[in-house]
């Protein structure tokens, strides 16, 4: 819908419950009951023009939002601690699921007895905030992507990066929920609590105060006032919470501030998707970037390997020796088990019987079947996602010679599948390595994009062991041609055999 649109239908909504509002307060004729819209207005803009109302509002204000904001620091940690390890999770779940399900008027009675009456109102704000918060939290940290996360493994991507790439950005959207739902919630229960507890300067007294002298004008003036407050914090924090997390959710939005503006006011609009990046020169330098080391060694043996799930063996005594400056092109049937030989060599899974042996400090980069891109970053920052990473100029003459636009303001979730796989391909390029292992890696390219990052393959990669698993003929012809040691295997019923 478009903004006018949604404008004009909000002004009628408005519009119309207040109409509803005028008519029935005539129809009843009770103002003691239900009073005239024009006689609430009126008693509200003499409530803010009072010399008591900014006391009244910044005493409620700072207990609610001192609750709140306690409520989503306490939340995080312990978040962030349960998802450490199961123990820790179970041992605190009797505690949120307490102060989840008591009623806050339960609550309020209980805390009379230990918390000042000026103070409950910050105290039942963060009880009833803390458990949402907790859970959403914790839902948004689970959630981060386990195959991103096998991927930063890997990779031998730092701790850092982890938690900043992978885990913050996957939670910034739980975080958010919790927080939208929060500030509702953290107002309604404040000032419940402000009411039953008699909170001197606060809106719940005032509150109580009209229904005690039967002054239904002041109960309305004071409760639009409450959902006018409520709602302007929660439109500001919400911004500046955005704000704060952009770095991490949408780092790309530095790059155009009209976005970045639509995103923090929450107004960004799905982002379509971009267009194939026009093919670059072939002409593009990237000889500079070739390993010109061609010492042979061995890195990675498998000896007698076997790997079963839930009963089946998919994998039974498997030899396998990886020397450097060869490539080891593997083929097999659907479900023959070629991923799960894979994910041995890349350490992602442990042999039932048999052993992975790897020479210290083999450092390896992958291009798995799926893309496993960071959706929020760019291009050049996917790239550079690496323990070591490579140069901005590296990674950029990678991404131009693959076809793609080094753009620090396009974000890789907006890229069409094709060229989210030359981003992951060129990742896998700029990664510095002894075993490069290729799932299935030309999926989703054209005949010509696959000649380029075959070339890249072979200037970048040519004095690394090569693993290359592939049911294309002409792929594996194409292989064959451009490496002058391929060595090829079929795996069929569990094991490995050597083509001649």
């Amino acid at each position: 819908m478009k903004k006018w649109k949604k404008t004009i239908y909000i002004v009628l909504s408005v519009l119309l419950w207040i109409g509803l509002w005028t008519y029935f307060a005539y129809r009843l004729n009770k103002p003691v009951l239900l009073p005239y819209p024009g006689a609430v207005f009126r008693t509200f803009f003499k409530l803010l023009t009072g010399k008591e109302f900014l006391p009244i509002l910044w005493g409620s204000f700072t207990h609610i939002a001192k609750g709140f904001l306690c409520a989503l620091v306490l939340g995080t940690v312990l978040a962030v601690a349960a998802s450490t390890g199961e123990p820790i999770a179970i041992l605190l779940m009797p505690g949120v699921k307490l102060v989840k399900t008591v009623p806050v008027a339960s609550f309020i009675i209980l805390l009379l007895f230990f918390v000042e009456p000026a103070e409950i109102g910050f105290v039942i704000s963060l009880l009833m905030v803390f458990p949402v918060v907790y859970e959403n939290v914790y839902k948004g940290i689970s959630s981060a992507d386990r195959k991103l996360i096998e991927a930063a493994e890997v990779f031998r991507v730092g701790w850092w990066k982890r938690l900043t790439r992978l885990y913050i950005p996957a939670s910034v959207p739980y975080a958010l929920a919790a927080c939208s739902a929060g500030l509702g919630l953290c107002w309604k229960a404040g000032v419940a609590a402000e009411l039953i507890a008699q909170a001197p300067k606060s809106i719940g007294r005032e509150l109580y105060y009209a229904k005690l002298y039967v002054d239904a004008e002041g109960v309305f003036a004071w409760t639009i006032l409450i959902v006018l407050v409520s709602v302007l914090f929660e439109k500001l924090f919400l911004a500046l919470f955005r704000l704060l997390t952009v770095a991490f959710s949408a780092p790309t939005l530095w790059h155009s501030p009209k976005k970045l503006l639509c995103y923090v006011l929450g107004l960004r609009s799905k982002a379509g998707r971009l267009e194939e990046a026009e093919a670059v020169r072939e002409e593009t330098e990237i000889g500079s970037l070739a390993q010109e080391s061609l010492e042979r060694r061995e890195i990675c043996t498998l000896s007698g390997v076997s790997k079963g799930f839930e009963g089946n063996d998919v994998l039974k005594e498997v030899n396998l020796s990886l020397c450097t400056g060869e490539v080891f092109l593997i083929t097999g049937p659907s479900g023959a088990g070629k991923t799960t030989l894979l994910r041995l060599l890349m350490g992602l899974e442990k042999p039932d019987g048999g052993t992975v042996t790897i020479a210290d400090s083999v450092r390896i980069a992958a291009v798995f079947q799926e893309n496993r891109v960071c959706e929020q970053l760019s291009a050049l920052q996917n790239v550079r996602l690496t323990a070591r990473p490579c140069t901005k100029a590296m990674a950029a003459s990678l991404l131009t010679f693959s076809g793609i636009e080094p753009a620090p303001g396009k974000a890789v979730g907006t890229y069409s599948g094709g060229m989210q796989r030359r981003v992951a391909w060129c990742r896998a390029l700029a990664a510095e390595s002894e075993l490069v292992i290729l799932d299935e890696p030309f999926t989703g390219l054209d005949e010509e994009k696959k000649l380029r990052m075959l070339r890249l393959l072979y200037e970048r990669k040519r004095s690394n062991a090569i693993v290359i698993v592939t049911h294309n003929a002409s792929e594996m012809e194409r292989i064959r041609t451009t490496f002058e040691n391929v060595r090829m295997y079929t795996l069929s019923d569990q094991t490995l055999y050597e083509k001649d």
